[in-house]
């Protein structure tokens, strides 16, 4: 192994540059059931405009066993596998699309809706929409000639971050500051707030969005005395991030609302009625450009604990007729526990990401066929994160043991010990012992 393959806490963070720990290593196998359900209810690209409105995306088990089932690494794999070319491929080049990705580090206890939304806007600061929108808004705006000038490189191949320097768009004769006014023109024809579509035309959307804090920052996304950001954040959010990717070319996109249970396990009964007629304002009922569009489609993990106080709100929010919230409904998928297989393929796949043998991928190596018995002598051990932060405990045991391979024994030591990874660059504590 490169690196120990697996993570020591497995716990999923689409932000991380770890490949253990962003969902980079992603078995599909295991989930190809689930996967094509995912795919029918919401890509459908063939039938875009009717992909569903409203989904859930359910693991089975309480607060605490129905965490660390994979939610987040699923919707981490559609995240990339639409962000990677804003759809293209996905879509068949018929038009881009766009997953945000909203979550809570911590449980929220006011201002729900709103965080959510900054949440979202967050996230699209961060994924790389803003700048490819700009470039192809700006695009539309430069002449035949001009845009060849721009584009094309000495090999006759294009590059389209030139569209973004303002340096080599004024070499080749273009006036940036009229380019970018006719932009922001357009913008606000299409119904977005002046302010905001200057900052978008300029490429300074991100500061646009700092400026209504004092501090500058846009998290924690509640901070007291210090909310105005939160005043306007769904209309950013709901109507001008919309209008302005409608009009870079985006047809639709996705919401993916991780952890509700950050939201909603706080909450009084009046707020969780108060949360989902908002929610639904937002997203599924006419009162935005989102809604008018059918722009966002929402997919929320969850829990069945999680879910029962938000059930009966969400049916006094008219949203249960749309989308009931229950592991059952057509729009639900449901993450089961992973069988033997499955999580054997779980395995492999991350140590195939690590290995310095390439013509040993597709084996259990260093693992021994009942070294994996061993590992997962019980349906507990079966759960994706115990079983990937257990991995990570034996391989670093068995490294330090000077292991060539782990078998039943070598597992059984791991496991029975107190050893626990205390690094936090996990490559750099196992790197002597590998």
């Amino acid at each position: 192994m490169k690196e120990l393959p697996f993570p020591n806490e497995a716990v999923v963070n689409p932000y991380s540059t770890d490949p253990r720990k962003n969902g980079s290593i992603y078995a599909t196998s295991p989930v190809k059931a689930e996967i094509e359900k995912f795919e029918n209810l919401l890509i459908r690209p063939d039938d875009f405009t009717n992909r569903v409105r409203l989904a859930y995306l359910w693991s089975k088990g309480d607060q605490q066993s129905g965490r660390g089932m994979g939610k987040t690494a699923l919707l981490r794999y559609f995240r990339q596998r639409i962000n990677k070319d804003w759809g293209a491929a996905e879509f068949k080049d018929q038009f881009n699309a766009i997953a945000v990705y909203v979550a809570f580090p911590s449980q929220v206890d006011r201002r729900y809706i709103e965080q959510l939304a900054l949440s979202g806007l967050v996230d699209i600061c961060r994924n790389g929409v803003l700048d490819a929108s700009r470039a192809a808004l700006r695009l539309k705006y430069l002449s035949e000639g001009e845009s060849k000038a721009v584009l094309t490189k000495e090999d006759g191949s294009q590059e389209y971050e030139n569209l973004l320097a303002g340096e080599i768009l004024a070499a080749n004769g273009v006036d940036v500051a009229k380019l970018d006014q006719a932009v922001a023109d357009e913008l606000i024809g299409a119904g977005v707030q002046p302010a905001a579509a200057g900052a978008l035309a300029r490429g300074e959307f991100e500061q646009h969005l700092r400026s209504y804090r004092k501090d500058g920052n846009l998290e924690p996304f509640y901070v007291p005395y210090d909310t105005r950001i939160l005043d306007y954040s769904r209309s950013i959010l709901f109507n001008d991030v919309v209008n302005y990717l409608r009009s870079a070319g985006f047809a639709g996109g996705y919401l993916f609302i991780d952890d509700i249970e950050n939201l909603v396990d706080q909450m009084s009964r009046k707020s969780r009625i108060e949360f989902a007629k908002e929610f639904a304002l937002c997203t599924v009922r006419p009162g935005y450009a989102n809604t008018e569009h059918n722009f966002f489609s929402c997919v929320l993990t969850t829990h069945q604990q999680a879910s029962v106080g938000l059930s009966s709100a969400w049916g006094d929010a008219g949203l249960s007729a749309i989308a009931k919230l229950d592991p059952t409904s057509p729009n639900s998928v449901e993450l089961p526990l992973p069988s033997k297989d499955q999580a054997r393929e779980i395995i492999i796949a991350h140590l195939d990401y690590f290995r310095i043998n390439s013509g040993e991928k597709g084996s259990n190596k260093p693992f021994t066929d009942d070294g994996l018995e061993a590992l997962f002598k019980s349906k507990q051990m079966l759960h994706p994160r115990l079983m990937l932060s257990s991995a990570a405990q034996v391989v670093f045991h068995a490294a330090q043991a000077g292991r060539t391979t782990i078998d039943a024994e070598a597992v059984n030591a791991a496991l029975d010990t107190k050893a626990v990874i205390e690094t936090t660059d996990v490559s750099e504590g196992i790197e002597g012992a590998l």
